[in-house]
C-alpha cells in the first residue's frame, strides 16, 4: 500500500485504534506518531470529523502526549476546512523555516543532503517499509510513519539523528504561535518515551 493510500484512510484506520492501544507505552507512542502524521499532512475533507480523532487522543495516558494532541484538535474544530488549508500552505509551503522537511532544517539544499536521503529510503527499504516518489525520505509525516512500525531500536535511532531539525521546527513554530507546535510537542514526546524504553532495556 503507497503512502498516499494510507494517507487517505487514516482516519478509519485511527478509528481501529480506539480499540488497539494497550497499557503498553511504547505501542502508545507507536500510535501517537500515526495520528501525529496524518495531521501534518494537507488538511482534507475527512480530516474534520475531528470528534472522531479526539476520541482517540482521549484514550492516550501520556499527558505529555495526550494534552497537546487535544489542544490541536480543539484549534481545529474551531476552524474551516478553507482557513486550515490557507495557514498549512503558509506555514509549511511558503516559510522555509517551517519545512517538514527535515534534512534541509539541518543542513539546507547542501551537497551531502542527498546522500542522506537516499540513505534514508534504503534504511526503509530493508525495513520492508515502502515509499513512493511523491514524498522525499526526509519528509516528517513519513519519518513518524516509518518509526511507528520499525524495530524499536531503528526507530530511537532515526528520530534521535532527526531530533535537531524536529527541536528547530518546534522553536520556530512557536516563535509563530502556531498551534502546530502542539503536534510536534506530543512527537518529541513520544521520542523520549522511546528511548526511555531502550535505556530501561539495556540497564
Amino acid at each position: 500500500m503507497t503512502l498516499t493510500v494510507i494517507l487517505v484512510k487514516k482516519v478509519a484506520m485511527l478509528e481501529k485504534t480506539r480499540n488497539s492501544i494497550s497499557s503498553s507505552d511504547e505501542t502508545e507512542v507507536r500510535e501517537a506518531f500515526r495520528m501525529i502524521s496524518y495531521l501534518l499532512q494537507y488538511p482534507v475533507k475527512r480530516w474534520l470529523q475531528w470528534m472522531e480523532l479526539m476520541e482517540v487522543a482521549n484514550l492516550y495516558e501520556n499527558l505529555k502526549i495526550k494534552e497537546p494532541l487535544i489542544a490541536f484538535l480543539n484549534m481545529i474544530g474551531e476552524s474551516s476546512l478553507d482557513d486550515l488549508k490557507e495557514q498549512y500552505v503558509s506555514l509549511f509551503d511558503f516559510n522555509s523555516a517551517c519545512s517538514l522537511y527535515l534534512t534541509y532544517l539541518k543542513i539546507g539544499d547542501q551537497r551531502e543532503r542527498g546522500q542522506i536521503l537516499a540513505e534514508l529510503k534504503e534504511l526503509y527499504r530493508n525495513h520492508g517499509f515502502l515509499m513512493t516518489d511523491e514524498e522525499l525520505s526526509d519528509y516528517l509525516p513519513l519519518v513518524l510513519e516509518f518509526s511507528a512500525v520499525a524495530p524499536l531500536q531503528v526507530s530511537v535511532n532515526l528520530l534521535t539523528s532527526m531530533r535537531e531539525p524536529i527541536e528547530k521546527l518546534k522553536s520556530e513554530l512557536n516563535n509563530l504561535n502556531s498551534p502546530y507546535v502542539y503536534l510536534i510537542d506530543a512527537c518529541l514526546s513520544g521520542c523520549d518515551v522511546l528511548k526511555k524504553i531502550t535505556l530501561i532495556g539495556k540497564g
